[in-house]
């Protein structure tokens, strides 16, 4: 079983959700299968999940056009659809996922970061 939101899924989000912020909507279904499948193996357990996504889609940068942003959101929309909130704004997920792009932070970080963070949904 998977917890991690599969890559065509993804890429019709973004072009749904993409021009709507003025964003390009391109999106590769080939770089989303890719950094999923890293996702879904870095991670154990559902808590584990939001921490995966942002670490996978850091190292996947070619998965959207709006790659700071979409990644930002699908990170976000990975960890409510599993009935958590990340306590995080978007500009700190956006530092974490480019200190992952820059080889700065390894998934033992950026998951124990994600962690720290992960509140039952409302809490």
């Amino acid at each position: 079983m998977s917890w991690v939101a599969d890559a065509a899924t993804l890429a019709r989000a973004c072009a749904r959700i993409a021009p709507e912020l003025g964003l390009d909507a391109k999106a590769s279904e080939t770089a989303l299968r890719i950094a999923m499948r890293e996702a879904d193996h870095l991670a154990d357990d559902v808590y584990d999940v939001p921490g995966a996504v942002l670490f996978a889609l850091g190292r996947t940068p070619r998965c959207f056009a709006a790659f700071r942003t979409m990644s930002v959101l699908v990170t976000q929309w990975q960890a409510k659809s599993l009935g958590f909130k990340l306590d995080a704004t978007p500009l700190e997920l956006a530092s974490i996922l480019a200190r992952v792009a820059r080889g700065d932070a390894d998934y033992a970080e950026v998951r124990a970061w994600a962690a720290d963070r992960l509140f039952p949904f409302g809490g």
